[in-house]
């Protein structure tokens, strides 16, 4: 598997005050050729090359874009693939989903190897990715997509085998109106639950607006926390517990705990993700004869503290009926079930009707564990100064690309396989690390 080896394709932020960092990067975006990702072979990139470029109806990478003037944002995304660790190392790897319309969304160093330490990889939303260093212990945050890192100031607790999610902040009518032709930039939160002991959990979180981190007051009483179960939806972090959930909200400080809904009474095997914005409930019975997927109303639970559902959708098991062993897996973006189905080693995507609408594998003699977590590409903004950059930054700059609006330009560059697209790096064009500078 080819692999990227230099650091220098990797633009390193700096963890004290990404505002340090040259500004004659701060639009750089990169897609290397020479990283492939483990169940891709050199002539299926070849396709995906021809395909990109043969998009004559528009589409692009992340779907139509909306009109300069909406002030509506764009539609969710698919999900893109999703991450894993191998079996055999406990390395970081990616599987991409195949291609709704046109390429495969892939990412140029699944591996992460050109970080400065072997990295585990633990949340990913909206395309931001959180990543900890075995050595060090240090977080990272990471848009894999656009190769652009940085380490985050080190937290104050010890978060032993933590459980971790990035959420957004939800948006505001003021942002959604004041750049990027009316799509608002969101900061987001990275959230931590550790175990205290004997049940009791504490959290952490750190916010890209004021670069620090903050110790919540509060505590969670809970039997257990299902790390991998994180969810980031309306500006909050969720995870499955042994009855139910528990959310974080990282504006107020405060943990809350819920019970599951009633239907997962009937539909025993649940998991809990994110679409179209809302958390959701997807729940089955052992020989998948019924799927059914719930969404929670946030204004009831943020006012009663009452967990209340709306049906999304339900459906007969599409492909998978009366398969034994599936597991249901988080869905993130567009309003999609996942699923993994054991006898084929293979990922199945469905819509709400049950129609099979992409896959992933088989996996048959590839090297995985399935602690999958979803993953969906996009261009998306790590540090506080650059966000607040690009909304001051005249939309007349020639050499300002409106990343925020994502406009077809840009995502043509971010979906080209060719290596390395530098846009408006006045000094040397290069991607660098700060430890260069």
């Amino acid at each position: 598997m080819a692999e990227c080896s230099s650091s220098d394709d990797w633009v390193m932020l700096d963890s004290d005050n990404p505002a340090d960092s040259s500004s004659d990067d701060d639009y750089v975006l990169a897609l290397s050729s020479s990283c492939n990702t483990p169940a891709c072979s050199d002539e299926e990139e070849e396709d995906d090359d021809e395909e990109v470029g043969s998009d004559a109806d528009g589409d692009d990478l992340y779907g139509e874009l909306e009109e300069e003037d909406s002030p509506r944002p764009p539609p969710p995304r698919p999900l893109s693939g999703l991450f894993y660790h191998t079996a055999s190392d406990n390395q970081p790897g990616y599987l991409a989903f195949d291609a709704i319309r046109s390429a495969k969304h892939l990412i140029p160093d699944p591996r992460f190897s050109a970080f400065p330490e072997h990295v585990a990889v633990l949340a990913s939303t909206r395309g931001l990715v959180c990543l900890r260093g075995e050595t060090t212990g240090s977080y990272y945050v990471a848009n894999p997509a656009t190769f652009r890192r940085a380490r985050l100031p080190r937290h104050t607790r010890d978060h032993v085998d933590p459980a971790v999610v990035i959420t957004f902040e939800e948006p505001t009518a003021s942002a959604s109106a004041s750049c990027f032709g009316g799509i608002g930039v969101e900061h987001y939160h990275v959230v931590v639950a550790f175990n205290l002991g004997g049940g009791v959990w504490s959290f952490e979180s750190f916010s890209s607006r004021t670069w620090k981190w903050r110790v919540s007051p509060g505590i969670s009483i809970v039997e257990q926390v299902e790390s991998s179960s994180g969810v980031g939806a309306h500006g909050r972090a969720f995870w499955r517990t042994s009855i139910g959930f528990v959310y974080y909200d990282p504006e107020k400080g405060y943990p809350h705990e819920f019970p599951a809904p009633p239907e997962v009474e009937a539909r025993p095997f649940w998991e809990i993700g994110e679409m179209e914005g809302n958390l959701c409930v997807t729940c089955m019975d052992q020989r998948v004869t019924e799927v059914a997927v719930l969404n929670l109303d946030m204004d009831v639970l943020a006012a009663d503290g009452v967990g209340s559902w709306s049906w999304a959708g339900q459906f007969e098991g599409g492909s998978l009926r009366n398969r034994e062993g599936v597991e249901l897996l988080r869905p993130q973006g567009m309003a999609e079930v996942v699923m993994w189905d054991p006898s084929e080693e293979r990922v199945v995507a469905m819509d709400l009707e049950g129609r099979t609408t992409r896959n992933i594998g088989p996996l048959t003699g590839e090297d995985y564990s399935r602690g999958f977590i979803p993953y969906v590409a996009s261009i998306a903004e790590i540090s506080s100064d650059q966000i607040s950059s690009k909304c001051s930054a005249s939309a007349a700059d020639a050499n300002t690309p409106n990343l925020g609006a994502a406009d077809a330009t840009t995502l043509n560059n971010l979906a080209a396989p060719a290596a390395q697209v530098p846009i408006a790096s006045r000094q040397t064009g290069r991607f660098v690390d700060d430890d260069q500078e």
